[in-house]
């Protein structure tokens, strides 16, 4: 598949929210076999623009009405943090730096969204899915316009935000908190 047509897919899939129920299923599944390493070196703000327009559209209600689209989605974001994050210094100095391994679930209370990510090695993966619960550090809960926040960084962390459900100890959350920020930072194109 050619830049321009990517390119052509993503602007297309972003330029209506109202009608992203419609083509997201087909627009990650093009996304993919382009490769999201292909579609962030071409449009580094591809993710962020993409969680932004799902929130715009009603991300639960486009999630729950194509389920089959949340673990696409889920499986592309980590691929492409785990793809920004080996090129970003500031984020790998920040893996390097965890004092021990992390697994983090992600969880909508109002959609089939999930997902987890573990930081091990220095190095960041997830996917869709959730890890099982003994496996799980921390955890993040909350109807899913919540969890795109915090995903692009317009969603503060701390105890303060009743959105956002958190289950773990709350030691976990200066572990966490840097690396959600820095998720965000590399979300953006930064």
């Amino acid at each position: 598949m050619s830049s321009d047509v990517i390119k052509m897919t993503i602007e297309e899939l972003l330029r209506a929210p109202a009608e992203m129920r419609n083509k997201l299923p087909r627009a990650l599944e093009e996304i993919g076999k382009h490769g999201i390493g292909k579609t962030l070196e071409e449009s580094h703000d591809f993710l962020c623009r993409l969680l932004t327009q799902l929130r715009k559209a009603g991300a639960a209600r486009v999630l729950t009405d194509v389920s089959a689209a949340a673990d696409k989605l889920s499986d592309l974001l980590w691929e492409g943090i785990g793809f920004r994050a080996e090129q970003s210094r500031s984020m790998k100095s920040l893996l390097t730096k965890a004092e021990r391994d992390i697994q983090i679930n992600i969880e909508a209370s109002d959609s089939p969204f999930q997902c987890h990510f573990m930081v091990k090695g220095g190095k960041i993966t997830g996917g869709s899915g959730l890890l099982h619960f003994k496996d799980e550090d921390f955890r993040f809960m909350g109807p899913t316009e919540t969890l795109m926040g915090l995903f692009i960084g317009d969603l503060p962390l701390g105890f303060s935000n009743l959105q956002l459900q958190t289950a773990g100890h709350s030691g976990w959350m200066g572990r966490v908190g840097p690396i959600m920020r820095e998720i965000a930072r590399l979300l953006k194109g930064n």
